[in-house]
């Protein structure tokens, strides 16, 4: 999923940093894994400025599968964090031509029905990490 977003990532010049463990597997819905990756990686593309750094990480944790995807983009407010999941919320409508609010609801929605965890970390203009246990 990360290689399909590299013409974008190449034209905003981001610095894709990957740290990947090898071995770690899950036993889950291949079909719906996609829709997650996607779309929080585009996110992560969309919300970080020319030149900055999106990281990808996948580790055995406890026996689960962690993934974490970070970037050092614009970031989220405290508010916009506690919403991020809601259905059609947009803390930054600067981007709202570009999505209809329903990525992240359907990221958590997906996640949920794997019986996995999501969690996301935000700071305004330090960026924000969402956390995925599977």
């Amino acid at each position: 999923c990360l290689l399909s977003f590299e013409n974008a990532w190449e034209e905003k010049n981001l610095e894709i940093e990957t740290d990947i463990q090898e071995g770690v597997r899950v036993e889950t819905d291949a079909e719906l894994l996609p829709l997650v990756w996607n779309n929080l990686i585009s996110n992560a593309v969309k919300f970080t400025d020319c030149g900055g750094t999106l990281e990808v990480e996948l580790k055995n944790r406890n026996g689960k599968a962690l993934v974490k995807i970070r970037d050092n983009g614009c970031g989220m407010s405290e508010d916009t964090l506690k919403h991020c999941f809601d259905k059609f919320y947009q803390g930054d409508t600067s981007h709202s031509r570009e999505g209809n609010g329903l990525g992240l609801a359907l990221v958590k929605q997906v996640v949920n029905m794997l019986d996995g965890e999501i969690s996301a970390e935000s700071k305004v203009d330090e960026g924000t990490v969402f956390s995925i246990i599977l």
